[in-house]
């Protein structure tokens, strides 16, 4: 794989982030600045950046002697992150203020409209669709949660792109999903809304777990050293 020079940091980070998570690197694979470098045709410089995210965000473990080593991710993590999203979005449903919803609805059928208009042209939104949710969140006003989200937005931004691959075919079903959720929202029956969220990401978290075992995105030109 080569990284583009446009956003090469985060390129760099979200490709091995996703490849970790996927079990391209597994648990107790070292990742060699040096390799890596050579294999992305990028500088060193972005590759260490994106080792020290990737260890800020308990995805590998640097060494005393300077070594990184893969901390492996498996299904049950894939698991517990997504159990997370739904105690976080389901809860911040109960804290949007009605007032606050209504002013900033339109806001979230503009999503709704981003997402049907990728999928008429036949491309992934995964932008949109991660940006829904998080502004689902922070119509909440509850800084703790908005901060929870904030911690863990680039792992849920990657489990959403693995997660998108699985489901190209069935794009329309969970575009219809969202609009679900929020015509609830604005009818003020926010339990009729939770259950929406919680059956929406509950299959959500089976497709990403779906992509794990079959080796979403997988790039055999990558590699780590033991």
């Amino acid at each position: 794989m080569k990284i583009e020079k446009q956003n090469m940091s985060n390129q760099v980070l979200e490709y091995l982030r996703k490849q970790i998570i996927l079990g391209q690197f597994k648990e107790g694979d070292y990742l060699v600045e040096a390799t890596l470098s050579k294999q992305l045709e990028v500088s060193r410089g972005p590759i260490r950046e994106a080792i020290s995210k990737l260890a800020a965000e308990n995805l590998v473990e640097k060494h005393s002697n300077g070594r990184t080593v893969v901390k492996g991710f498996d299904i049950k993590d894939i698991k517990n992150l997504y159990d997370s999203r739904i105690l976080l979005e389901t809860h911040a449903l109960t804290q949007i203020d009605p007032a606050v919803l209504e002013k900033n609805k339109h806001y979230l059928y503009l999503f709704i409209d981003q997402m049907w208009e990728s999928y008429e042209k036949g491309n992934r939104d995964i932008e949109s669709d991660f940006t829904f949710h998080g502004f689902l969140v922070k119509l909440s006003e509850n800084n703790t949660l908005i901060q929870l989200w904030t911690s863990l937005r680039e792992v849920f931004r990657t489990l959403i792109d693995i997660t998108s691959e699985v489901t190209e075919s069935k794009q329309q079903e969970i575009i219809d999903e969202h609009v679900k959720i929020v015509d609830a929202m604005v009818a003020g029956n926010i339990e009729e809304a939770q259950k929406f969220l919680t059956n929406h990401l509950l299959e959500a978290c089976e497709y990403c777990c779906e992509g794990k075992r079959l080796y979403v995105g997988r790039d055999e030109n990558v590699q780590s050293e033991n």
